[in-house]
């Protein structure tokens, strides 16, 4: 199938299509749970003991996923009514730990936060840590912070750097960056600060990008709900 644009739209879609605390790290805190009640054959839950239970793991996935957990308040309350108060020096701590014992990709979920997660994001100017530390994951060989570097660095103005790092992760395969390449280049970027489109619009590059996040058989599925609504014409041709 075909698709075209049929509007043009803001950039940055990523920035809504993985703003969630929990957008970066693949984990699900229901399965997280049900595995820890599972493994440790408990009927009710504690925050407390499960969060003893992580700590004590000597696991780089499981002080991940500790630290995932210290980075937002919990959803609901435990069976005895506690709830788990988002802590981010806590959080930073076990994603650094995690990445030291070896879980690469920690840095990747720590920089996601940091940009998304208003916990996180009071330690550090967020802008400039994330972009440190997807650099140092780049260099160690994590894929799939580039995208999140890309609009790091757009946002910070250096559109040369931004837009190889996005062309480089939509050339890779990851269908949010194909996308965003497509809204990128369907518009362009005008610079405020330059007073002129520094990134120029080209048609034909956009609908290249949009078609391949569209025709991606491993797609977002947000990325899936943007190509079959009304901002995209389908055809058959």
């Amino acid at each position: 199938m075909k698709y075209v644009l049929t509007i043009i739209i803001g950039l940055f879609l990523s920035l809504s299509l993985e703003a969630s605390s929990l957008g970066f790290s693949g984990i699900d805190t229901k399965t997280t749970i049900n595995k820890y009640k599972q493994d440790t054959k408990k009927e009710k839950l504690s925050y407390t003991e499960l969060l003893a239970f992580l700590k004590n793991s000597n696991d780089k996935n499981k002080i991940m996923i500790l630290g995932v957990l210290y980075s937002h308040d919990s959803d609901k309350p435990d069976d005895y009514g506690n709830t788990i108060k988002a802590d981010p020096v806590l959080a930073k701590q076990y994603l650094l730990e995690s990445y030291k014992m070896g879980k690469k990709e920690s840095l990747v979920i720590l920089a996601g936060l940091t940009l998304y997660n208003d916990n996180m994001a009071k330690l550090d100017p967020k802008l400039d840590y994330a972009k440190k530390i997807l650099i140092k994951s780049q260099k160690e060989g994590v894929k799939k912070g580039v995208i999140l570097l890309a609009i790091v660095e757009l946002i910070r103005g250096e559109y040369e750097e931004g837009l190889k790092s996005m062309t480089l992760s939509a050339n890779s395969g990851d269908s949010s960056a194909q996308l965003e390449l497509a809204l990128i280049y369907q518009k362009g970027i005008f610079s405020e600060k330059e007073k002129k489109l520094v990134i120029k619009p080209e048609r034909n590059v956009a609908e290249f990008y949009l078609n391949k996040a569209c025709n991606n058989p491993i797609k977002a599925d947000k990325v899936k709900e943007f190509c079959y609504s009304k901002s995209v014409l389908i055809s058959n041709k």
